[in-house]
């Protein structure tokens, strides 16, 4: 793969060195726009270059890198959505009426009605991270325009955003809406 990007870049060369510009397009818009291109791809093929010997001369750290990056790269792919948030919460829901309220736990069930009542009531949001998102409560509904949700000296500290956090979106799963539903159907 190596040698094919260093032929591939001798032969673009000399193509290069083959074709002319026409005569009545010198000194236009036309060349500045063809010369821009023509440096970004000589920008572009030395820099593949440079990265083709930084590859061969630490190998393990391009692959370090690699893996890094690619790992990044699923993550914020699989990264899940305030949706996912909304359909797991109506799914695990619909799956508790099914159970008799004897069997149900009861801590699975506060924990669903007051995320329905949050939600109901608009004080959850949503915020992504790119690899990670979480989910949060408010005070205050967004609309609500009373002093107290519009005063900046009377919003939580960032520390105090910590006990907000209602759930955490990792790896296409919401984690702890998962964790206390488990057992909903085990009365303990």
């Amino acid at each position: 793969m190596l040698r094919s990007l260093k032929n591939g870049s001798v032969v673009v060369t000399k193509l290069q060195n083959r074709v002319k510009f026409p005569e009545r397009f010198k000194g236009t818009i036309v060349e500045k726009w063809a010369d821009y291109w023509k440096n970004l791809f000589i920008d572009y093929r030395q820099m593949l270059q440079d990265l083709r010997t930084d590859i061969q001369d630490d190998p393990k750290k391009a692959f370090l890198w690699t893996t890094g990056l690619t790992t990044a790269f699923l993550l914020a792919r699989n990264n899940p959505t305030e949706r996912d948030f909304k359909d797991s919460l109506k799914m695990i829901a619909n799956e508790v009426i099914l159970v008799s309220d004897d069997c149900r736990n009861p801590a699975s069930i506060e924990h669903v009605r007051y995320l329905d009542t949050c939600y109901n009531e608009g004080l959850i949001h949503y915020r992504s991270l790119g690899i990670a998102s979480v989910m949060y409560v408010s005070d205050y509904n967004n609309s609500c325009s009373i002093y107290k949700s519009q005063c900046s000296h009377l919003q939580p500290t960032y520390f105090g955003y910590l006990s907000r956090i209602v759930d955490v979106g990792f790896m296409g799963r919401w984690w702890n809406i998962f964790k206390k539903t488990a057992n909903y159907d085990v009365n303990v």
